[in-house]
């Protein structure tokens, strides 16, 4: 593969201190860390007297390797635990009841279209399938579940999907907060059963059998993502696919490893790999250009014939995955201390430290119902509005999480998006709203769906987050020595800026 060879043209270059880390007790050592160059976090040279963070070297034996290693798989196992992010027995036995509980839904539904349309209704059958993380036992008790509609052949899925099915749901007493996404790339219902989040679509998708260490990778991953800002794909970031696929591609190419060192793997692998490189789990890969959004990191699907991942990656999400993944290689990297302090790498994203101005996004409707279908449908559309920022000159790190303005009578949901102006320019909101309302109104949303619905851009600077965005911001205490010369030159750059 391409990414051998780098790595072979890498150990082929002068001789260099390497640094030891606890990752392969066999095959040939790491490559070095990658230099640092200005990204979109570390415009320009850094200020005088300010290094960036480098693994530091140290001569350790293997005996001393092998017990930082079980060490830290310890630490980071407990905590795991402690992060309650491993689903207990009832949390398990209600996720169990909802698919059971959706299956005979799913039942129901098909023998009625097939009365309806004069068919054998009592040999017509369907099923529900689940996949993504609750299929790979890698979900937590947070999660949602995926569940797949395999329905009958007669069933259409603009009309009998998301009109009768939609209507049977509608119905139930369990069934909560249900909204359709009928023009995103993967169609689909999303509503709560019994308090549980679920995901419903029309489609299928392939599904990889996992073991119990990459079902632990899998968690830590999406832990990671989750709270460095990165789990959004219609924002440009993973969907648990991606994460899901990578985390394979580091347990096939490892089995043996411990999940200590799986994680920082994960970051060495990936924080060199030579994109737009296809990560495949296929033999060979794919070496085709991917749809619009994939060509920056194309994930492959593991099916035949291979198909790209939908992905929503833009340049400014893109640097920030990158960026993201340099931090993680740095931390995992640090061989001076046997123990380790996960919090510094699943620390919360400081966005209120970070950037200066933000793009203020408020999504608003009359009614609580409407609103929901509101938010999914331009959230899907968002893409758009982060590519028409770039074109400005203006990257953007989107914040995924979902405020609430409780000054706004009608019910509302607000985003606040990081901006870095690359160049001197001045937004008007005003003007950006219009150009991207162009994307969000069709012959459908606007018209026949939330036509009552609005949108509220502004650009606003971190006094005017909320405090649960705000309260992320000082964070330099938790990290280790090593890495507060990074923390002190992002700080020096948002001063200049």
């Amino acid at each position: 593969m391409a990414l051998d060879l780098a790595v072979a043209g890498s150990a082929a270059r002068k001789a260099e201190v390497q640094t030891l880390a606890p990752v392969l007790l066999m095959g040939p050592p790491p490559p070095p860390p990658i230099p640092p160059t200005s990204g979109m976090y570390l415009p320009g040279p850094p200020p005088p007297g300010v290094l960036l963070p480098r693994p530091i070297p140290m001569p350790l034996t293997r005996e001393v390797m092998v017990h930082m290693d079980e060490c830290r798989s310890r630490s980071l196992l407990k905590f795991i635990s402690d992060a309650a992010i491993v689903p207990s027995l009832e949390d398990e036995q209600r996720r169990e009841r909802v698919v059971h509980e959706l299956g005979k839904i799913v039942m129901d539904w098909a023998k009625r279209v097939a009365y309806e349309q004069g068919k054998h209704h009592w040999i017509t059958s369907a099923a529900v399938l689940t996949f993504g993380s609750y299929a790979l036992g890698a979900y937590g008790p947070e999660s949602d579940i995926d569940v797949l509609c395999v329905g009958p052949y007669i069933a259409s899925l603009q009309h009998h999907f998301f009109v009768v099915l939609r209507h049977m749901l509608e119905g139930r007493p369990e069934v909560s907060e249900l909204h359709s996404i009928e023009g995103a790339k993967v169609p689909l219902m999303r509503f709560k059963f019994n308090g549980i989040l679920v995901d419903f679509p029309y489609v299928q998708l392939p599904v990889i059998n996992a073991a119990e260490k990459f079902q632990y990778l899998l968690r830590c991953l999406k832990l990671w993502a989750r709270k460095r800002g990165l789990h959004c794909h219609l924002l440009g970031f993973f969907a648990g696919i991606h994460l899901a696929i990578l985390a394979a591609y580091v347990c096939r190419r490892h089995p043996n490893a411990s999940i200590n060192s799986l994680l920082s793997l994960f970051f060495e692998i990936f924080v060199h790999w030579p994109w737009p490189l296809p990560v495949s789990l296929l033999e060979p890969p794919a070496l085709c250009r991917g749809a619009d959004g994939c060509s920056l990191m194309p994930i492959m699907l593991p099916c035949i014939p291979q198909e790209f991942c939908s992905s929503s990656t833009t340049e400014s999400t893109f640097s920030k995955i990158k960026e993201e993944l340099r931090r993680g290689y740095a931390l995992t990297k640090d061989t001076r201390t046997t123990d380790f302090d996960w919090s510094w790498l699943f620390a919360p994203f400081p966005y209120g430290a970070r950037y200066k101005c933000f793009l203020r996004i408020v999504l608003s409707a009359p009614m609580a119902e409407e609103l929901r279908d509101w938010v999914g449908w331009v959230k899907s559309r968002f893409r758009n509005l982060i590519l028409k920022l770039e074109s400005l000159g203006v990257f953007c790190d989107p914040d995924p999480s979902e405020q609430v303005d409780h000054t706004i009578n009608e019910p509302n949901v607000v985003f606040f998006w990081g901006l870095m102006y690359r160049r001197s320019i001045q937004i008007c909101s005003s003007s950006l709203k219009e150009d991207f309302m162009k994307s969000v109104f069709n012959n459908i949303y606007g018209k026949e769906k939330c036509a009552h619905s609005d949108i509220t851009m502004s650009i606003v600077g971190p006094p005017q987050l909320p405090k649960s965005v705000f309260d992320h911001s000082v964070y330099s205490e938790k990290l280790p020595p090593h890495m507060m010369a990074h923390q002190l030159m992002k700080q020096s750059y948002n001063a200049v800026s």
